[in-house]
């Protein structure tokens, strides 16, 4: 039996032909899947952003997946990758019901919601976490912040430019629900 892979936004897949362009994860819209096409050789002449050409997709997942098994494509990068903030938080959902000995069904009862919802919540694949924080936040009693910032502290040190240095200060007076908005946004358009 073949095992299924794991699509995370910001994966980077390379197929086996050097000459064809890589593809970026991008996001998963109504189920399905966003890429982006990067090219893996200065010859190869891929349209990018700056061109004015599109350059994102949409496919199915399986229709994805079924590339990756054509092509031979292989997962770029993985030991630097890190999980986008949308799969931490999701993480963060699972870990806290397990947590309080609670199942899917249970939370789903709790929140007014179904439990395929939560299955959803939890695996990163439904975009509507932001209106149930409050309620979880009840429910796990912990402060919403948890669900943005970690369940540890710790202090980062580093240079900024006045621009970073503006939106980071901007960021801080966001509300906690504000802020995974502002997370998913630019996880959506970072470039790699």
């Amino acid at each position: 039996m073949a095992l299924r892979t794991l699509l995370q936004s910001g994966q980077i897949w390379s197929p086996q032909d050097d000459h064809a362009p890589q593809r970026r994860v991008r996001d998963f819209p109504d189920g399905m899947l966003s890429y982006t096409l990067m090219p893996r050789t200065a010859q190869y002449n891929t349209p990018s952003a700056d061109d004015g050409q599109n350059n994102d997709y949409v496919v199915s997942q399986s229709l994805f997946r079924r590339w990756i098994r054509e092509t031979g494509a292989m997962l770029s990068g993985q030991a630097e990758a890190k999980a986008s903030p949308s799969i931490e938080l999701s993480k963060k959902i699972a870990t806290l019901r397990k947590a309080y000995g609670m199942t899917q069904t249970d939370l789903a009862k709790a929140l007014g919601i179904s439990r395929s919802a939560i299955a959803a919540l939890e695996t990163g694949r439904k975009s509507s976490v932001r209106k149930h924080l409050p309620k979880l936040a009840e429910i796990f009693q912990i402060p919403v912040e948890l669900f943005l910032g970690g369940m540890v502290d710790k202090t980062l040190s580093m240079e900024l430019s006045s621009d970073e240095g503006d939106l980071i200060e901007l960021y801080r007076h966001l509300s906690p629900e504000r802020k995974l908005e502002v997370q998913k946004y630019t996880e959506r358009r970072a470039q790699v």
